[in-house]
């Protein structure tokens, strides 16, 4: 897929917003703009949803005019994509927004384990949230008992945003629109292997048939 060059020097239809790599300096070391389609670096969810939950397809998986769209429908069936690269330390940025929604439905942006199975190999959900939501979280899973530490922000999910984090030895640190609002700098917290990112749109059964939902993602960008 094209991509900018320094970072932030190419503004889409969407927009670039403000972003952390450009206020740290990040060097851009690839990722999808999702202007010619999906990257053949995605592998999209085939198989049952969220603990068992619904079905996620490719089908609800589409991009158009530069953005990605992940659909659930009535039926809880829902999508996720992974993408197949994964790192040990790192920082992605994705710009994203949730439309009002079924809130049963959670959209939620990831960095998964690729080498050390879960919980064990830890989880970074750097923007997890509902799709009938007036806020978002971050997630620190970590340890074998799934041991977890948050940050919560009141925001306009509804609105385009740019969600980043930021991985070394030092500590996890989580941003929204290029200003900090998560970190954790206890080494007990830190992932213990490679990483790669996700996109899903999860689906949390809570009573009753849910009314159809999408997440908007306008590019993924990773760092060094």
């Amino acid at each position: 897929m094209p991509l900018p060059g320094p970072a932030g020097a190419a503004v889409g239809a969407l927009g670039d917003g403000v972003q952390a790599a450009v206020a740290k300096g990040w060097k851009l070391i690839g990722g999808d703009e999702f202007t010619d389609g999906l990257s053949g670096k995605w592998s999209a969810y085939d198989g049952t949803g969220h603990a068992g939950n619904g079905r996620r397809s490719p089908d609800a998986v589409s991009v158009r005019n530069g953005m990605l769209t992940i659909s659930g429908d009535s039926n809880g069936t829902t999508g996720g994509i992974a993408w197949t690269d994964s790192r040990k330390y790192g920082k992605w940025e994705m710009r994203a927004k949730f439309p009002a929604g079924d809130s049963q439905y959670h959209p939620v942006l990831i960095l998964w384990p690729s080498e050390v199975d879960w919980p064990q190999g830890g989880e970074i959900d750097f923007a997890e949230t509902t799709s009938a939501s007036t806020d978002v979280s971050f997630f620190l899973h970590y340890g074998a008992s799934n041991s977890q530490k948050y940050a919560k922000k009141t925001l306009d999910i509804t609105q385009w945003h740019n969600y980043a984090v930021e991985w070394t030895p030092q500590g996890i640190t989580g941003y929204i629109d290029g200003e900090q609002w998560f970190q954790s700098t206890d080494p007990g917290t830190l992932p213990p292997g490679p990483m790669h990112a996700t996109i899903q749109l999860d689906y949390f059964p809570d009573g009753g048939s849910p009314k159809p939902t999408q997440m908007y993602v306008a590019w993924m960008r990773m760092y060094s």
